[in-house]
């Protein structure tokens, strides 16, 4: 099989894990563990020579070349071409065994219905199968894990830590009240912003990507409720600081809208799919294309109940929800990035004396509250009373941390600019 255009396709397992090889050759001796040609199928000879380059003299991709014909050498370089995470290698393994297996028992089964079709003595053909099950290992068995290894590598992530103190923080902000409490969006978690409807929850999500897309992440969206033309108009008035509502009805001066094309640039930088009525392996594979082509770092999925699961036996309320959290989260893990879903609170809390939402007020709170790494819930006094002696403040809640600390930030909260700010009190 010709490898061929791997950006226009979505890459076979065999040879994603080929090319993560092929890009870091440090990663073949951690993960060859376990791992045969027989995996790799019509590229089983590929992998032979990298087993035979490792095992003379240490794996590099020039020894591989130098051991190829010339006329796959364009082949070794698409290969490269489809690596983009060290995160994915445990599930592309998985897949490989599991697919070998599939083979093996397939092959099995063809050998049961042939030689029982010839006559053969049932005994004998039983005692011979048994034996050739019992060479067979499960796809899950855990033969790549070396507790020698995993404890060398943590220990060395430590002392990269204190060495460097700065690799302990996630994604940044520049806010520090966010920061401080978050120690930034950190890579591969799945946070959950609630808050009831009109209170700022997209105004929130837009804030932390402008700001992560000018510190140079690469940030995308996926909204299920606005069209990209009402998110760019909340972005722009944001960057302008000017009026939303008479900017979007045109109704500003017109060297305002001149002065728009100075913040183009911030916009391009941002992916934005408007998709409606997706499904989350829907945006799970379009992470993995992003991650792959472009880069990725931060994620925001507006809003998770929008997002379609296909119903299962036995599903409650909350069940299709639950798996959609778990999709999101696990391609959080998979491209190495902060996924942030949006979530509406339940009408519930209006009707109680302290209207501040708790995790229990989240719309199908449980499959949410076990899958999210953080949870934050935003609250705003002057939305419930309007003469209230803190108007535009906006607070965030974090009522979970899986790995940090719980407690409530406040925030400027300018409706008209769809601006979020600290808050300097005088």
């Amino acid at each position: 099989m010709k490898f061929t255009d791997v950006e226009t396709r979505q890459a076979q397992p065999n040879e994603e894990l080929l090319g993560a090889f092929l890009s870091d050759p440090t990663l073949f001796p951690s993960w060859k563990s376990g791992l045969t040609p027989e995996h790799f199928g019509e590229y089983d000879w590929l992998y032979k020579i990298l087993h035979e380059t490792d095992s003379e003299e240490g794996l590099s991709f020039q020894g591989i070349v130098q051991r190829c014909d010339m006329s796959n050498i364009k082949l070794l370089h698409e290969l490269r071409s489809a690596y983009y995470s060290e995160k994915r290698i445990p599930g592309l393994i998985r897949t490989l065994k599991k697919n070998l297996l599939g083979q093996q028992l397939l092959r099995l089964s063809r050998r049961v219905a042939e030689t029982t079709s010839e006559g053969e003595d049932p005994d004998e053909l039983l005692r011979d199968l048994q034996k050739s099950v019992f060479e067979l290992s499960s796809s899950e068995s855990k033969d790549s894990s070396d507790p020698d290894r995993d404890v060398e590598e943590w220990t060395a992530h430590v002392m990269k830590i204190a060495q460097d103190p700065s690799l302990a923080y996630g994604l940044l902000t520049g806010m520090k009240t966010i920061d401080g409490m978050t120690t930034g969006w950190h890579r591969q978690d799945f946070s959950v912003i609630g808050a009831r409807t009109s209170m700022g929850k997209t105004a929130f999500v837009i804030e932390m990507l402008l700001r992560l897309s000018k510190a140079g992440y690469k940030c995308a969206m996926f909204s299920l409720e606005m069209s990209k033309q009402q998110l760019y108009f909340r972005m722009i008035a944001n960057l302008m600081q000017v009026n939303f509502e008479q900017f979007r009805t045109g109704r500003l001066a017109h060297n305002h809208y001149v002065s728009m094309n100075k913040h183009k640039e911030a916009l391009k930088r941002l992916y934005i799919d408007d998709t409606r009525a997706v499904s989350a392996d829907y945006i799970t594979d379009e992470m993995r294309r992003l991650k792959r082509t472009l880069g990725l770092d931060f994620v925001v999925v507006d809003y998770l109940q929008d997002v379609k699961e296909t119903g299962e036996i036995n599903d409650n309320g909350g069940s299709a929800l639950a798996r959609v959290c778990r999709k999101l989260r696990s391609a959080a893990q998979e491209c190495d990035c902060h996924v942030m879903g949006l979530s509406q609170v339940v009408r519930g809390v209006e009707e109680r004396k302290d209207k501040r939402p708790g995790n229990a007020d989240l719309s199908g709170s449980t499959g949410i509250e076990t899958s999210a790494d953080v949870i934050g819930l935003l609250y705003r006094d002057d939305y419930y009373n309007p003469n209230t002696d803190t108007p535009n403040i906006l607070e965030v809640n974090f009522t979970k941390q899986r790995n940090g600390k719980c407690g409530r930030v406040e925030l400027h909260y300018d409706r008209t600019t769809q601006r979020i700010t600290e808050l300097f009190r005088g």
